[in-house]
């Protein structure tokens, strides 16, 4: 049965061209699946490292010592194909940049 309404599914896209917010978007879906890259890489309790945000084709993690700086850097690749799996974002992270705190 059709009542005549329009699926929020629909209107979203409508909704985040009109009001110029595609890079917004775009950079917080890297964000959620760069986290879902950590937990499948380092594992689910893993709180150290953390992918903080997305801009200019670079995903930028923090991390809490060295030694996880150096195995986020070993698994850079890897962190990037995982994020290229979604049809929608492949080809939007060039580089991961780690920081240590």
């Amino acid at each position: 049965m059709d009542y005549g309404f329009t699926q929020l599914k629909d209107l979203l896209p409508k909704a985040v061209n009109k009001y110029g917010l595609n890079r917004e978007v775009r950079a917080a879906m890297v964000r959620d699946k760069a986290r879902k890259a950590v937990v499948r890489i380092f594992g689910a309790e893993n709180y150290s490292v953390r992918p903080m945000f997305f801009k200019n084709g670079i995903l930028h993690i923090e991390v809490d010592d060295a030694a996880f700086s150096q195995e986020v850097f070993m698994k850079k690749e890897e962190i990037i194909n995982f994020i290229d799996e979604d049809l929608a974002l492949k080809g939007q992270v060039k580089d991961v940049k780690i920081r240590v705190l």
